[in-house]
Formats: C-alpha cells, structure tokens, sequence
C-alpha cells in the first residue's frame, strides 16, 4: 500500500468528456480501443528535442506526478500501538514530496521544491494574458484575436 497521496498534475489520460477513447459501460467511463479525437488538451506535450520548437499542436501523452506523504502516516508508523483518538488531526505532510515524469521519479526535499518552484513561478508570471499560451509555433497570433 502507497504512503503517498497524489495531488493534481497533467497526465497522459487527459482526454476531454466526449472523447472516442471513452466508452461507458454499467454506469463506469473506461478506455475504450477507438483513437483519441480530442486531442488530449490538458496533457503535456511529447518532448522532441532540445532543437525542436514545441507547438500547441504537437502530439500529447506522458504523464507528471506528484505526491505527499500525508501527516498521520508517519504518526502511525511511530506508534503503531496508539488510540484512534491521538492522531493528529493537523498534522502537516512529511517533508519529502514524490516526483515523476513517465517513468522516472525522484523524492524532493523542501529546499528542492522551493529552488524548483520558483522557475515555473518566473515564466508563469511572465506569459500573457495569465493562462494562454504565448508566441511560439501553434500560438495564437495576437492580431487575429482583435
């Protein structure tokens, strides 16, 4: 059993709700074996090299991962003979956060994430309008949105 909770990332299975590639069967959305005719938006683009220019346009898939340990798992690990009633309800997340793209994964401290952090901070702040891709190849050309 994993002692790590997943939080929110992009993964290669960001297809849109009436994707091809989704089938429902007894009231449960699974894969199907039909090609993908959305385009999977949200998942991150495949890296083709340092010297190629990447486009909003070019293939999706892969996958980023990233996970906590949450508060209380360390907390049973130590005393794995106390009451219910001494957990912790607020305990913060250990301080180690898992992170993976595909198939490699690493564990981050919290002077890693802090030094990592604050990159994608700079460029996010730094794109306009907030959210919308900007200059490069498949980007919207700003004079044909006016």
């Amino acid at each position: 059993m994993s002692i790590f909770a997943s939080l929110d990332a992009p993964d290669g299975d960001g297809h849109t709700d009436g994707c091809a590639s989704w089938d429902k069967h007894g009231g449960i959305w699974e894969l199907s074996s039909r090609p993908c005719d959305c385009g999977q938006p949200d998942s991150p683009i495949v890296y083709q090299g340092s010297h190629v220019l990447p486009a909003e346009t070019d293939e999706r898939g892969g996958w980023v991962n990233i996970a906590l340990i949450p508060g209380h798992v360390r907390y049973w690990r130590e005393n794995p003979c106390a009451p219910a009633e001494t957990e912790p309800v607020d305990a913060p997340p250990d301080p180690f956060l898992r992170f993976g793209v595909n198939n490699e994964t690493v564990i981050l401290t919290r002077r890693n994430v802090e030094q990592i952090a604050a990159s994608p901070t700079y460029w996010l702040e730094a794109l306009e309008p907030p959210g919308q891709p900007t200059g490069g190849v498949g980007a919207p050309d700003p004079q044909e949105a006016s």
